[in-house]
């Protein structure tokens, strides 16, 4: 699908003989509905009004952050009295015909203007906030040479600076948390706390590492003069223009994100300076944010922004999952930069979540898992033999598998597993069902556990990508499933097979000490985790944590263990943290007692817990009630599931009916 044509409205302040005037001219980037002219719109306005409505506009933020009520509708009153001012129609007309324009042309829209004071993405038309109805984002006209910027395809490396002065532990919680965060998904991240983020140490980094991303969470000062404005490092050191400037020659970061109070205004100029070197999107907030909401924020906008969308779309859904935020965050996040840009330049490797399984994958493995997914096509799930199978065809591993069986071995090999797949493709390279239709592929317990292990393989390499190599050794490790049966026929084990094809100096296991021999008592040979290795409570923590891995589509890591043991109320790890007092109090309070957000719940979720409630009941719901309200939506997630399962899932209500 061809990107949408890029809208820029053109905004230019002047003022003459004590009058200030708006000029508006929209251009789209495809120019395939222009002629040689273009209209441009010019509205006189009381730039003193402007300022005093932008003003009322960051007040009714700051007190969304203290708890004050009302804020939501004095951000609408105000963001519909600057709209009806600034675009204040002529001629008679109940609108400026240039928004009729914008609002009916597709595509994201670039507000591009010589002043920095109208927070654009918070003037409501009347209908909706333009930052909700749009993907929009900020830029300014320079004068002198800018970098163009590099492409990623996802965040490799990362800068992270908290807490420079040392008084705002919730900056450094967030700065903790994103590194956590990141690092769970394979970004390799390095963090600068209190004393650690001088204005030397900054720079340094920023000048000798092409960084994917630099993430601030601190103060931001605010002056009249842009070389005064900046972000604040240790023993108060500004991190401005000119300073920036040094790291010109490795070039900004392509993501930016600058999470400090007042960080847009006068430090637009700094946004402009990140640009000029090269970064595509800096994101700022006009006013101090929750905790909690910037840590959503963030994690939404970086997740969107590296599953290819273009940055507008990215920072329009990320302010949607803070919406219902009591403190406003949404409205205090601002992208500069252009809305239709793709960090990864579209040439991210394209994963189909339910064929490919966790990611990412080298563009060898991708090309693997793409033949895998073609074989496995017609049946609609992937299985242990279609992965052996492009394990054994990966050119990647072929030299190696060639030196366990020989060239003719390997040919006899792939010849074997083309008569039990039982499926080839067709004239055009696709397979197909016996009704014709190509269903949705799923994966085989093996073949996830293989693409999950395979992830953490890397991860534990302290790399991001996943090679054909981790995916051949994770596969002999969980015990290959049935096709290891399917080997013995041909007169080879997989672990032979596949010897040659381990990383060299990988770590086994989940640690150091961990080898083939420990593994080997710890599962079965379907890479099952024995029942006879840990007793009921802590076999029901592991599973919690295995649904908190699944969710991320991430490995069991120790922090994801930890609050398996949590989500399970492990009563012995409560007790052992109220040992501490009042600190371990509070961590089972965080850890034992996770509070649901609205953002948290699909729209048919919501709809189940709504009528899980019997009108005018004073008692909570109970499980059945809830059960019953999730089963009655026909179409749900939930009954699908139990549909796989081979569940009756009427006569299921019924019995949840009779016991409630």
């Amino acid at each position: 699908m061809a990107a949408e044509p890029l809208k820029v409205l053109e905004v230019h302040v002047s003022e003459k003989d004590g009058v200030s005037r708006y000029s508006y001219k929209l251009v789209r980037s495809d120019k395939t509905e222009h002629g040689p002219l273009t209209q441009e719109h010019t509205v006189e306005v009381n730039q003193q009004l402007v300022r005093d409505l932008c003003q009322e506009i960051d007040e009714a933020l700051k007190g969304a952050l203290s708890g004050e009520p009302g804020h939501h509708d004095k951000l609408v009153a105000n963001g519909q009295t600057l709209y009806s001012h600034l675009f204040r129609p002529v001629q008679g007309t109940d609108e400026l015909a240039l928004m009729v324009e914008v609002r009916e042309s597709p595509g994201p829209m670039l507000v591009r203007s010589n002043e920095m004071l109208v927070p654009w993405e918070l003037l409501h038309d009347g209908r909706e906030f333009l930052g909700l109805a749009y993907d929009l984002g900020q830029g300014s006209v320079v004068s002198g040479p800018f970098r163009m910027g590099r492409d990623i395809g996802r965040l490799e490396q990362v800068l992270i600076v908290g807490d420079p002065l040392g008084d705002l532990p919730a900056a450094r919680r967030e700065a903790e948390r994103i590194a956590e965060w990141l690092r769970a998904r394979g970004t390799r991240c390095e963090l600068l706390l209190g004393e650690q983020a001088t204005l030397a140490n900054v720079v340094t980094k920023l000048s000798s590492t092409q960084y994917d991303l630099l993430h601030y969470c601190g103060h931001v000062t605010i002056r009249s003069r842009p070389a005064d404005s900046g972000l604040l490092l240790h023993r108060r050191s500004l991190l401005n223009e000119s300073a920036l400037m040094t790291a010109s020659r490795i070039g900004a970061p392509p993501v930016v994100f600058v999470n400090g109070c007042r960080a847009v205004g006068p430090i637009a100029n700094l946004c402009v300076s990140f640009m000029t070197m090269g970064a595509k999107v800096v994101i700022g907030t006009r006013a101090e944010v929750a905790e909690e909401s910037a840590q959503r924020f963030a994690e939404e906008f970086y997740r969107r922004l590296l599953d290819d969308q273009t940055a507008g779309a990215a920072i329009r859904e990320a302010r949607r999952s803070v919406l219902d935020e009591r403190d406003g965050a949404w409205a205090s996040f601002l992208l500069y930069g252009n809305p239709g840009v793709h960090i990864t330049g579209g040439r991210g490797v394209p994963v189909r979540p339910q064929a490919l399984g966790p990611g990412p994958y080298s563009p060898a493995a991708a090309a693997m898992m793409d033949r895998v997914h073609a074989v496995a096509r017609g049946r609609g799930v992937v299985i242990s033999l279609d992965l052996l199978f492009g394990l054994v065809t990966c050119p990647e591993l072929r030299p190696f598998i060639e030196r366990s069986i020989g060239v003719d071995g390997l040919a006899a090999l792939t010849q074997m597993l083309h008569g039990f797949g039982g499926v080839m493709p067709d004239a055009e390279g696709h397979h197909r069902s016996a009704n014709g239709r190509e269903p949705e592929v799923q994966l085989s317990d093996t073949v996830h556990a293989t693409l999950i292990k395979a992830t953490g393989i890397a991860s534990a390499e302290g790399r991001s990508v996943v090679t054909p190599r981790d995916i051949a050794a994770a596969f002999t490790e969980i015990g290959g499933g049935s096709s290891g049966q399917i080997l013995e026929l041909f007169g080879v084990s997989l672990r032979q097979l596949m010897s040659a094809n381990a990383a060299p100096g990988r770590v086994r296991g989940a640690g150091a000490r961990s080898s083939p021999d420990v593994a080997a008592t710890l599962f079965d040979q379907d890479g099952s985790l024995r029942a006879d290795v840990l007793d009921d409570p802590a076999a029901t923590a592991v599973r919690a944590a295995l649904l908190l891995a699944a969710a991320k589509r991430a490995p069991i890591g120790t922090h994801t263990f930890l609050q398996g043991f949590a989500l399970a109320g492990s009563e012995v790890l409560r007790e052992a943290l109220e040992q501490q007092g009042d600190v371990g109090r509070q961590a089972v309070q965080r850890l034992f007692s996770p509070t649901p957000r609205r953002a948290d719940f699909s729209q048919r979720s919501l709809t189940a817990l709504d009528r899980a409630r019997e009108p005018g009941a004073g008692a909570p719901a109970g499980e059945a009630a809830l059960l019953l309200a999730l089963l009655h939506d026909e179409g749900s997630a939930a009954r699908q599931l139990l549909d796989k399962l081979g569940i009756d899932s009427e006569r299921l209500v019924q019995d949840l009916e009779r016991s409630g």
